[in-house]
């Protein structure tokens, strides 16, 4: 199975592999069609590229699809196709999600890579770069970035964190709690400290700030605006 929302992309994947002796091309899927496919229990490779630049929700739509094979499929093998090999945020995500192996879109450029690649993939997902910036979101070994990534759109608390009313009420206490109980952060300030004073929840701005990071979809107003925030 072949997952892209760049039709050209997974046009072109699927010509080339259903032309490779050995596979069978069940299909090519979109991210919104693959995340609620049904057929995700008989497929033992699935081809999935991370991102779709133009999502205004998440920019990492890939993960979902992840996700959504976990839910019925332990044994397939999931490769990760992306131009952002070396965001941070996706390899955390998608170790979450349990793929198999990570490639950048450039590894798999002619039709012989791809086919050898597809056959026989070696690798895994890699850690960060930067095992800092995890630690600067308020993100530790035991966070839950994709429940939270989840929980926030469902939420819709990107669009909540663009009002903003009353930042200082027991329902935004409230959200903040639920929120937390989902992703599991550590309260930090805008530069990556722990607040001065004893805080258990992290404020609305560091949640926005997570959010940017994780999705790659910025909430104006709040993204970098690390003064306006209860922990600072």
């Amino acid at each position: 199975m072949v997952v892209d929302d760049d039709d050209i992309s997974r046009t072109g994947i699927v010509h080339i592999l259903t032309e490779t002796p050995g596979l069978e091309v069940l299909a090519g899927l979109d991210h919104r069609t693959a995340a609620t496919w049904p057929g995700w229990a008989e497929v033992d490779v699935a081809v999935v590229d991370a991102a779709d630049e133009r999502r205004g929700d998440d920019q990492f739509p890939g993960v979902a699809v992840v996700q959504a094979i976990r839910q019925v499929n332990g044994h397939a093998t999931v490769i990760v196709l992306t131009g952002h090999f070396l965001d941070g945020a996706v390899r955390r995500r998608m170790r979450e999600a349990r793929a198999d192996y990570f490639y950048h879109r450039s590894q798999l450029s002619d039709a012989a890579r791809l086919r050898a690649t597809v056959l026989d993939p070696a690798g895994s997902v890699p850690e960060p770069l930067d095992p800092e910036e995890e630690i600067r979101h308020g993100i530790s070994a035991h966070s839950r970035v994709n429940a939270a990534v989840a929980y926030a759109l469902a939420q819709d608390l990107p669009a909540k964190l663009r009002e903003r009313a009353n930042p200082r009420s027991r329902a935004w206490e409230r959200l903040r709690r639920e929120f937390n109980q989902q992703a599991r952060l550590a309260a930090m300030t805008s530069d990556g400290r722990v607040p001065d004073r004893p805080q258990d929840l992290p404020s609305l701005p560091q949640i926005s700030r997570f959010l940017a990071w994780a999705t790659r979809v910025k909430t104006r107003g709040l993204d970098s605006d690390g003064s306006r925030g209860l922990d600072d």
